[in-house]
């Protein structure tokens, strides 16, 4: 359980990461504008972000 507990983590530990599962959790779908917009990032950062989600299986793009 503390292995799954510190993958969760390591997963979340930055804010965009966070906030992008939070805006999923209450939309079905987002668009990469509209998440580029919201989280005030931009496009390299916001796809490193989403790539790493992917990675883990937590989204699929």
């Amino acid at each position: 359980m503390k292995l799954l507990i510190q993958d969760l983590q390591k997963a979340f530990e930055r804010r965009i990461k966070l906030g992008i599962m939070s805006a999923l959790a209450v939309n079905d779908r987002l668009d990469f504008n509209a998440m580029k917009e919201f989280f005030d990032v931009t496009d390299g950062n916001l796809a490193t972000h989403l790539k790493a989600l992917e990675k883990e299986e937590f989204i699929g793009v």
